[in-house]
């Protein structure tokens, strides 16, 4: 018989804790406390363990903190954060995908969370005129993730999950695609 091969996928932050996100004050961009119960559902349904990577916002800024745009994020101490956390994340990947180990690990996928200045997959926020808007591009971390997997030869796909609900069922429709194929 061979055994079935095990299946993660590695989250931003604030999926697996919502208590790290920026505080926008009564009404604003937390949804929920704790866990992101339908990204995380997603993945236990389809038997997809997660793999927490840190927040480049929470590590450097810590909580509470205002909301900023990916411009405003855009230091080199910053960056280097980003790319230290991509580091650690490849190195796990790899680590898990060795081919010693029989089966191995599938890594499936990468979560980010769509709007983010950090972990935005296909938008992140800029500043235009003195306002934070979303905007077509990646968050800074995703960035770091992505370029650090194309050094390494890591073929993961990256896929954008909204924490706004009524923007949510697209990501999770894909989340649900590629989880279930793999």
């Amino acid at each position: 018989m061979v055994p079935r091969r095990e299946k993660v996928a590695f989250v931003c932050h604030c999926v697996l804790n919502q208590s790290t996100r920026a505080w926008w004050g009564a009404g604003g961009a937390r949804r929920e406390k704790g866990m992101v119960s339908d990204i995380v559902d997603t993945l236990m349904n389809h038997g997809v363990g997660a793999v927490q990577m840190d927040c480049p916002e929470f590590s450097l800024h810590g909580n509470p903190r205002p909301p900023r745009s990916r411009d405003e994020y855009d230091t080199p101490e910053f960056r280097r954060r980003c790319r230290e956390i991509a580091a650690s994340a490849c190195d796990s990947m790899e680590s898990l995908k060795e081919k010693g180990r029989d089966p191995g690990v599938e890594v499936v996928a990468v979560v980010g969370v769509e709007n983010s200045p950090s972990c935005g997959v296909e938008w992140t926020t800029r500043t235009i005129d003195g306002e934070s808007i979303a905007v077509i591009g990646r968050g800074l971390l995703i960035e770091a993730v992505e370029e650090e997997m194309r050094q390494r030869g890591l073929d993961v796909p990256l896929i954008g999950v909204s924490m706004k609900e009524d923007e949510r069922e697209d990501g999770l429709r894909r989340l649900r695609a590629l989880v279930s194929s793999a």
